[in-house]
């Protein structure tokens, strides 16, 4: 019993602390201790010290012998590796999934699009707003893989793709603009699934996944210290 008691407190401190530095209430480059954690989640620093390795090997914490421990930085280069990912994989996946695209797919797609659209409408403030919209948006571009027989891809990409995640948060927080384009965008794609238009679909995929990146230029520069420098 000991054993899974453990197991389960080490699991709910590491989500805790992932869903923090994901949603960037622990911004890039923040130093944290296993003392502080350990007393701010009433734990002992056992479990704190589990989940921070684990968080260390996914990329999110960097835990420097004698230093201390630090939320990553986000790397650009690697932010950049993992959109090409995305679109090698997507443009094989959305060509796959319009050769057998069917009614209840497209149901499907319009359920998570208007959930979309009711959002987008809704008074919710902006980091709200981008959260439950980023979840919504992992959903739409789930289902694509998934309905293409392709979920064991998509799992796949979820274990690389926590700086990404983290990315998308930083960059649509507090812009609703960038929201509203994904919807449009999401509903273009929709359209063009649904119509198989193939060449449509290629170029439509590579803006949707690179435009956020392509946009934020401006945002990034007004907060260097949380960005490694680039090589």
């Amino acid at each position: 019993m000991g054993g899974i008691s453990k197991y389960a407190t080490s699991s709910m401190v590491y989500q805790q602390l992932k869903e923090q530095i994901l949603h960037l209430d622990l911004p890039p480059g923040t130093a944290i201790s296993e003392t502080d954690m350990a007393s701010q989640y009433n734990v002992s620093r056992t479990p704190v010290r589990d989940a921070f390795k684990a968080l260390e090997i996914e990329g999110l914490l960097e835990i420097q012998p004698h230093v201390g421990t630090f939320v990553s930085l986000i790397d650009l280069n690697e932010i950049s590796d993992i959109l090409y990912m995305r679109e090698v994989l997507e443009q094989a996946v959305l060509r796959d999934l319009s050769m057998h695209f069917t009614q209840s797919h497209l149901l499907k797609f319009n359920m998570i699009l208007e959930t979309q659209k009711n959002l987008l409408a809704s008074d919710l403030d902006e980091i709200e707003l981008s959260r439950e919209f980023i979840k919504s948006d992992n959903e739409f571009h789930f289902s694509l893989f998934e309905l293409a027989g392709k979920k064991n891809v998509w799992t796949f990409l979820s274990l690389v793709n926590q700086q990404y995640e983290r990315f998308r948060t930083f960059i649509n927080r507090t812009d609703k603009a960038n929201l509203i384009t994904l919807y449009e965008e999401h509903c273009i794609l929709l359209n063009s699934i649904s119509n198989r238009d193939l060449d449509k679909l290629n170029k439509m995929i590579t803006n949707h996944i690179y435009g956020g990146f392509n946009r934020s230029s401006s945002v990034i520069c007004n907060y260097p210290s949380y960005f490694k420098t680039l090589k």
